[in-house]
């Protein structure tokens, strides 16, 4: 779960919980008003009652207070029966008494003094406690549900106004992820957007800074490694010469200084071999190698650098096998560079297959173009090592010793970018691995290769 989203949870709840709280207020005060309006229902009432009585008194007409009681019997149905007490004889309004409700009466007494002659009228009310009950259910029970409707309605707009603020509080802290993610990638120099004087706008500008800096470490480095490569080739020349030169007369030496001057042979083309590639990716790094895409066939750039493995993978007791190429549709491409970076991956297949073993080199059309495959019966490579391949100095965990610089993929890569193509590898650890080096019909206008450091 993203940090947004968490964000919008905790904001929800907090909003969900002051609501519920809120809301749960109200509805006790709203309760407690509810209770005092029933009691000032029945004041009234009985207000009503004593106001009849009064008037009968004053008139003199004891069917004054009948019919006012008849009339709120009718009226009002929590008046569950009254009777009234004239001339010491009681007197029931409207008929009977009936029988008492289910859920029993409340009885009320309501006495009018009288004046001078006039006898004291007395009053008995009997107030049905069911109907009470359930007005007050009912009035609780649309107060219950107003407030629900009133919470959800806030929960609502809280959970909104929550998303609309969480994506605000966090839309930099993903600037600033994607550009850390940007910078993992080689994409140096890349800068984020800080407004503000708080922490995170600190921290933005703080990864721009770093990335600005990265940058110029990474420009220096380059124009390092350039002039490095660039002054061991000659020396590494020179002491290729003057061994060969020395083989040429040894005749005479012993066994022991041939060897000795074989073993500085091989490690000075191993050398002179590491120093090549490190110069060609400064160059592709730079913008300075010599790229010239033409008319030409991948088919046979794939036939020629099988052919010229074939011998190697033979002593080495592989099964090299280059299948026939489909008819291809026209393509541009550079063809010395698509060849070196063919001769990396088929080399790469041969070194890493031990006999006996199958490599097998096909060219496949696809959508946009055509791709070379490289496929082995080798060692395979580990999952969690497959993403950093492509990668300058990266070799796989398990790759025996001494079995090259780490150079070679980043360079298949950087050559497949600059035509504006990829490459990608399936494998499976102990099964073998196939690589597939993707060209389009012909380069992009611009090229841009950008190296994963």
């Amino acid at each position: 779960m993203g940090i947004r989203a968490k964000l919008s949870l905790v904001i929800s709840a907090g909003i969900v919980a002051a609501t519920a709280a809120t809301a749960a207020a109200l509805f006790r005060l709203q309760d407690a008003a509810l209770r005092e309006s029933e009691a000032e229902k029945t004041r009234l009432l009985l207000d009503t009652i004593r106001q009849a009585g009064t008037e009968s008194l004053v008139s003199g007409d004891p069917l004054v207070v009948l019919d006012q009681l008849a009339f709120l019997r009718r009226e009002r149905p929590e008046l569950h029966h009254c009777r009234v007490l004239l001339a010491g004889r009681w007197h029931d309004v409207g008929g009977q008494a009936p029988p008492e409700p289910p859920g029993g009466v409340s009885r009320m007494t309501v006495t009018v003094p009288g004046a001078g002659e006039r006898p004291s009228i007395e009053i008995e009310a009997l107030l049905s406690s069911r109907v009470l009950e359930e007005r007050s259910r009912r009035e609780r029970a649309a107060l219950a549900r107003n407030a629900v409707r009133a919470g959800l309605a806030v929960g609502l707009l809280g959970l909104a106004g929550s998303a609309l603020l969480a994506a605000a509080l966090t839309r930099r802290i993903v600037r600033i992820e994607e550009a850390l993610t940007a910078i993992g990638e080689g994409r140096l120099g890349t800068e984020v957007e800080a407004r503000g004087s708080d922490e995170i706008a600190r921290l933005a500008r703080g990864v721009t800074r770093m990335s600005a800096q990265l940058k110029e470490l990474d420009a220096m480095k380059r124009t390092f490694i350039a002039s490095v490569t660039h002054e061991l080739r000659s020396p590494l020349g020179a002491i290729q010469s003057q061994v060969r030169l020395a083989l040429s007369k040894a005749d005479g030496a012993g066994e022991r200084t041939r060897a000795a001057l074989a073993r500085i042979g091989i490690n000075a083309e191993r050398l002179e071999h590491f120093v090549t590639s490190l110069l060609e990716l400064a160059k592709i790094e730079r913008g300075k190698l010599d790229f010239a895409p033409r008319a030409s066939d991948l088919g046979q750039v794939a036939e020629d650098v099988a052919l010229f493995f074939a011998p190697r993978a033979k002593e080495a007791g592989l099964e090299l096998e280059a299948e026939p190429s489909p008819a291809l549709p026209p393509m541009a491409f550079d063809p010395d560079l698509v060849a070196q970076a063919v001769t990396n991956l088929v080399s790469n297949a041969i070194k890493f297959t031990p006999s006996p073993g199958k490599v097998r080199v096909r060219v496949v059309r696809t959508r946009d173009g055509a791709a070379c495959e490289v496929e082995d019966s080798g060692i395979g490579i580990p999952a969690d090592a497959v993403e950093r391949l492509f990668r300058p100095f990266e070799r796989a965990p398990n790759a025996p010793g001494n079995t090259g610089t780490g150079l070679g993929l980043a360079l298949v890569k950087s050559i497949a970018e600059m035509h504006g193509g990829s490459v990608a590898v399936e494998s499976e650890l102990g099964k073998g691995s196939r690589f597939r080096l993707e060209l389009p019909l012909s380069p992009p206008a611009r090229r841009e290769v950008q190296l994963a450091e």
